[in-house]
């Protein structure tokens, strides 16, 4: 017994030795990105305020884990923290909120935040939905009583100009300016929030400046109104508003510019939860990158090797693969349609990169893997990605501070899909081992989309492609 105890032994030695190299990266990234908070240990509150110091105290140790905040982020978060605490007693629910966003901010990262949820499901918000475009921030939604305000634009908030107001909201959020600016209408579409940002005069309604088609401008007032069922309001993301009955999800009634019909909404935007691919005129193909973690009822890996397998090598002329809802998931999930994608271009194609402000995460990723495998054929056009080259991703269990519940986003993993970060300490592992050095992710060709064509049900960005493609076969 005692000799087959040993060669077990044995045995387990050597299959250790063996399997180390492949394990050892797979345990380092549980040990180093993922790590296990502790959560909040402390004595039952007396008081709201003894609560609200218990919260800040947890908040405070947001450092020890985020990894995104420089030296001088970090000193500028502690002083915030110090600020918090004097002001305890004094702040409102939603100066509290808005203080702890401020400070989590600082980091600059765009996965660094507190969460968002609260600002429509736990706060009060009017009843309109707004939306960013080139030409400025357009009323896509409405409660019914609000419908004559469909598809005006949005002048000013309380008399203050809308892209003055959209900077000072820039400050509550981490991350590059598409992404502060895309975010910074769900701080919009919320009264109290808007009042202690020192924006809004009440924190139960606001008045905005609209303007119709004609060139008419009035004033409006939109009250705040409570969730219907907040706990039942799905997770929300900027791209929602664009969708009838997307970004009014949790209630009920609401009004459209597109009148809850898929008529002339833009082909990107319909059906979401599922695979959008078709071909275009010249011998092109159209692929929607998928966001997520599913296709509908399969995984997004099988959801792209059904799409490709339909189309032989170097068959075709020009790809399209658009990202502007792709807003996150797991990149490793679409690495191999990002090498294959490009394989069925022919030489002398293209393949066209689309990207917008709600190209974000795992959608950067993806993006930046297909530009490099697509050489000199890949083009990005669009909008500017929702967040730089280099950012900070990846986490572990949940910070959740214990009074008011919200949790914060934090960030562990060091990316870099300009030039790939192998090497630094805290590159993300998965990195380490499927990192490109793609360039610049910045478009090539701007084509931002304006209110009225996506009114209309023009997509600016296949228009050019279109127009291209038809010209070159003119020639």
């Amino acid at each position: 017994m005692l000799k087959i105890l040993k060669y077990i032994v044995i045995a387990w030695i050597v299959l250790s030795i063996v399997t180390f190299p492949f394990y050892w990266p797979f345990a380092r990234m549980m040990w180093v990105f993922m790590p296990n908070i502790p959560a909040a240990d402390y004595e039952a509150p007396a008081t709201t305020i003894e609560a609200r110091l218990q919260d800040i105290d947890y908040l405070s140790k947001l450092t020890d884990y985020d990894r995104s905040f420089t030296q001088d982020a970090q000193s500028a978060f502690a002083d915030s923290i110090n600020k918090m605490r004097k002001s305890a007693a004094e702040l409102s629910e939603a100066e509290f909120y808005m203080a702890i966003a401020e400070a989590v901010a600082l980091a600059d990262n765009g996965h660094t935040n507190i969460s968002y949820r609260p600002q429509y499901a736990e706060f009060k918000t009017i009843g309109a939905r707004l939306y960013t475009f080139e030409d400025g921030v357009y009323i896509l939604s409405t409660w019914p009583d609000k419908a004559d305000a469909l598809g005006q634009r949005v002048l000013s908030v309380e008399g203050m100009p809308i892209s003055d107001v959209q900077a000072q909201l820039g400050k509550y959020r981490g991350g590059n300016e598409a992404w502060r600016t895309l975010y910074s209408t769900f701080l919009l579409e919320a009264p109290a929030l808007l009042h202690a940002a020192g924006i809004a005069k009440s924190a139960e309604h606001i008045e905005l400046t609209i303007e119709d088609a004609s060139g008419e401008t009035r004033s409006v007032r939109f009250e705040g109104l409570p969730a219907e069922t907040s706990s039942e309001i799905p997770r929300r993301s900027a791209w929602h508003t664009l969708v009838p009955g997307g970004g009014s999800a949790g209630f009920t009634d609401w009004a459209h510019v597109h009148s809850n019909s898929d008529e002339r909404l833009l082909n990107y935007l319909t059906n979401t939860s599922v695979p959008n691919s078709y071909s275009l005129e010249n011998n092109g193909l159209y692929i929607r990158a998928l966001p997520g973690f599913r296709a509908g009822d399969q995984p997004i890996k099988t959801a792209y090797k059904s799409i490709l397998s339909e189309h032989a090598e170097g068959s075709l002329d020009y790809l399209v693969v658009d990202f502007r809802i792709h807003d996150g998931g797991d990149y490793t999930k679409s690495m191999s349609f990002a090498k294959a994608a490009p394989q069925k271009v022919k030489e002398n194609g293209k393949i066209y990169i689309i990207t917008g402000p709600n190209t974000f995460s795992a959608g950067i990723v993806t993006a930046a893997m297909l530009k490099y495998y697509a050489g000199d054929r890949g083009m990005i056009i669009g909008e500017q990605m929702g967040d730089r080259e280099q950012f900070w991703a990846e986490r572990g269990s949940s910070f959740q501070l214990p009074y008011s519940e919200y949790y914060i986003n934090y960030a562990t993993g060091y990316h870099d899909w300009e030039n790939g970060c192998k090497g630094e300490k805290y590159c993300y592992t998965m990195n380490e081992r499927h990192e490109v050095p793609a360039g610049s992710l910045a478009p090539e060709i701007l084509l931002p989309q304006d209110f009225a064509s996506y009114l209309a049900g023009e997509d600016v960005v296949l228009r050019w492609i279109d127009e291209l493609h038809s010209s070159t076969v003119e020639k």
